[in-house]
């Protein structure tokens, strides 16, 4: 087995798993061309991946900045990115964020590729970043990806609608388990009206960055009402990055981890 876990969930469209932080991305192929998105790590040949299962040319979109989504995107060269999310890639595509990741993945025991070359990743060369906005369409060929605004989680925040196909991929955007406490994330206002938003789209299943499973539109609402009666009283706190001071809110099988700025 290699170092991504590759699964069919149509004929059109494959999860790819990384071990690391099991950070998923989405390969959608269309008669003409193919789209990825989010990169994970990118520690593994995430190419030559693909290139098993696809020889049609690759368009990558990034849900957003953060190093468990982008940091594969140097092994295509070009990537889409919302402007928003420009300076947090820069971050966390550093050469120090990629050493913290190999860090991580020490720590955490997730085996390295054969013959991974830790100088190559960690120098890992520059990606030339193209601008997206919510409405941009990418045509693959009978099936058409386009861009949705899904700020929250962090400024530049999307999500992908498959609008053939009513599905919706949003990559940490919105989730059962949503962190909001970031520098870079938004006030929890912002978040419910995105929420709002999003869930009038016409969607029946989506599918976020850290489990492979389908999920129904319905859990939107849960999402919603964990975000409305957030409580700064009711929650605990979050031990995960202590120094960001997050709060976990928990309601209804959903939970926001948040700063109380963001309220």
């Amino acid at each position: 087995m290699g170092y991504y876990d590759v699964k069919e969930i149509h004929t059109w469209l494959r999860s790819i798993r990384d071990p690391l932080d099991n950070a998923y991305c989405y390969l959608a192929i269309g008669d003409e061309r193919a789209l990825l998105f989010d990169t994970g790590h990118g520690i593994g040949d995430l190419r030559g991946e693909i290139a098993k299962i696809t020889d049609k040319p690759v368009t990558v979109v990034l849900g957003h900045g953060h190093s468990d989504h982008v940091n594969g995107a140097f092994q295509f060269g070009e990537a889409w990115l919302h402007e928003a999310d420009f300076d947090l890639y820069a971050r966390h595509a550093s050469k120090k964020s990629r050493l913290r990741t190999l860090e991580g993945a020490e720590a955490d025991g997730v085996a390295l590729p054969e013959g991974f070359d830790r100088d190559a990743y960690v120098n890992a060369g520059d990606v030339s970043l193209k601008k997206l906005a919510p409405g941009q369409v990418f045509d693959l060929g009978g099936l058409s990806m386009e861009v949705v605004g899904m700020e929250g989680h962090t400024a530049g925040s999307i999500g992908l609608l498959a609008r053939e196909r009513c599905m919706l991929f949003d990559s940490d955007s919105a989730s059962a388990h949503v962190w909001l406490f970031l520098r870079e994330s938004l006030p929890v206002s912002r978040y419910v009206a995105m929420l709002e938003r999003v869930a009038g789209l016409d969607f029946d299943t989506f599918f976020i960055a850290h489990s492979g499973e389908p999920k129904p539109k319905s859990d939107f609402g849960r999402y919603i009402n964990v975000a409305r009666n957030i409580s700064l009283e009711k929650s605990k706190p979050y031990p995960v990055l202590p120094t960001f001071g997050g709060n976990l809110y928990s309601e209804g099988g959903a939970e926001i981890v948040f700063h109380k700025d963001k309220l």
